[in-house]
């Protein structure tokens, strides 16, 4: 027998909802797929020194939106005279329609070892961005208004740079940066930046030891924090935020970590929540670390006149630490939370943490 024209309709609406939550989950595999390989380049076992970097410059797109401004942080681990590997959270500034940025990572070849001096380098990889963007006219009790989506997506990221090396550690750069986006909006920038190259991966309570998984007490620490929640629209609406975060070293150069986080009064679906991150970490002196993690935000408190979906949404974080003694530290987090009901949001928190 032929269903009914109803029971068909009500079949169709639960195929499609279960599509939905299949490719709801297909993108968050894909991002934590995306960010896996980002966290390793944190823990590469080379002797070789890190680098860290801060760039800035002037953007063009095509279609034509425009210009506008640019920066980006890196962290840059070489692995052979010649080859290196970044991970890079990148802002493409403020284009007609387009508030655009997100993290990359990179394969690197190098014309030399670094050293006082020049060098030419040339990089490609993945980059996963999220798009503030317009969306269709609503009417609202006050009238129309224009309202935003977060769309989000994967491309490509090919980079071409000159550094010139000082001696100290200190180094300059000249880079360019063309962004294809699958169809999207293309971007090309040039940047100037500076960075620093630390010495050689230094003797440490969270170094590696003989065993892969010991780990040298303290293993554990708890963070109070306070910054900002910034909601990603066209407005940046933002308002104040805290927290109270557990990490525990789990290996040798991984971190596991339990954040819980409130922010009342930005107009988000949500006014607290719970983070569970895994994050690579990696010492760049005997006090100063650094690390980038991957995870969930799981919503403990929504807000009453929200209608959106209740799943978990993904969250990419980085951190640095600066280590006061053998048991305090000061500790900066930038998350940035993906959702499928455009509600992304930054949660930015600094804050002090007990090593035990």
């Amino acid at each position: 027998m032929l269903p009914q024209p109803d029971e068909a309709r009500a079949n169709l609406a639960r195929l499609g909802n279960n599509v939905g939550i299949f490719a709801m989950r297909s993108r968050r595999l894909a991002l934590l797929l995306g960010v896996l390989p980002s966290l390793y380049l944190l823990t590469l076992s080379a002797t070789r020194a890190g680098e860290l970097e801060l760039t800035t410059g002037y953007e063009q797109s095509v279609p034509d939106l425009g210009n506008t401004y640019t920066w980006g942080i890196e962290y840059r681990q070489p692995f052979s005279a010649h080859l290196a590997a970044s991970f890079t959270w990148l802002n493409e500034g403020h284009l007609v329609d387009h508030h655009r940025d997100g993290q990359a990572a990179q394969l690197w070849w190098r014309s030399r070892e670094d050293g006082p001096g020049i060098m030419f380098e040339a990089g490609i990889g993945p980059y996963h961005y999220y798009d503030t963007t317009n969306a269709e006219a609503v009417n609202t009790p006050t009238g129309s208004q224009i309202t935003f989506e977060n769309a989000h997506g994967w491309g490509v990221l090919a980079s071409a740079a000159m550094d010139w090396y000082f001696r100290h550690g200190w180094f300059a750069q000249l880079r360019l940066n063309d962004i294809e986006a699958a169809g999207k909006v293309r971007s090309t920038a040039l940047l100037a930046g500076v960075g620093y190259r630390f010495g050689g991966r230094p003797d440490s309570k969270f170094q590696q030891s003989d065993s892969w998984f010991t780990v040298d007490p303290p293993r554990s620490e708890v963070d109070i924090m306070a910054g900002r929640a910034v909601l990603n629209s066209f407005r940046s609406e933002s308002s104040s935020a805290q927290a109270l975060s557990l990490r525990t070293k789990i290996t040798a150069h991984f971190t596991a970590s339990l954040t819980y986080t409130e922010a009342q009064h930005v107009p988000l679906d949500w006014h607290s929540g719970a983070a569970v991150q895994l994050w690579a970490e990696t010492p760049l002196t005997s006090v100063f670390s650094v690390g980038a993690s991957v995870g969930v935000f799981i919503t403990a408190d929504r807000s009453a006149t929200t209608d959106s979906a209740t799943d978990p949404a993904g969250i990419v974080g980085i951190t640095m630490a600066y280590d006061i003694s053998s048991r305090w530290v000061a500790r900066a987090i930038w998350n940035r939370t993906t959702t499928r009901d455009d509600d992304d949001s930054d949660i930015v928190l600094v804050g002090f943490g007990y090593r035990f």
